[in-house]
């Protein structure tokens, strides 16, 4: 949203800030990322409903001294 603004401060418009400020197309995935590092990587998530199953395996994990990333998408503001 800075960005957007000093776009717009600067007469430069908005409809063009997010170039070089903005991960998408593709989406990143962090799971994926995790797992290229050694860990245990989850999602990504979409759906609420898949939240619990994977915080409960994630937390089974974490018990046993696995470290965990659960890659949760969310709405951008």
């Amino acid at each position: 949203m800075f960005v957007e603004q000093q776009a717009s401060l600067h007469n430069r418009g908005a409809q063009n800030s997010h170039i070089g400020t903005k991960l998408w197309d593709p989406n990143i995935d962090y799971a994926k990322m995790a797992q290229a590092y050694g860990m245990e990587g989850i999602g990504p998530i979409n759906d609420p409903k898949d939240l619990a199953p994977a915080f409960k395996r994630g937390i089974e994990l974490v018990k046993r001294g696995e470290p965990v990333m659960i890659d949760v998408v969310t709405q951008p503001r």
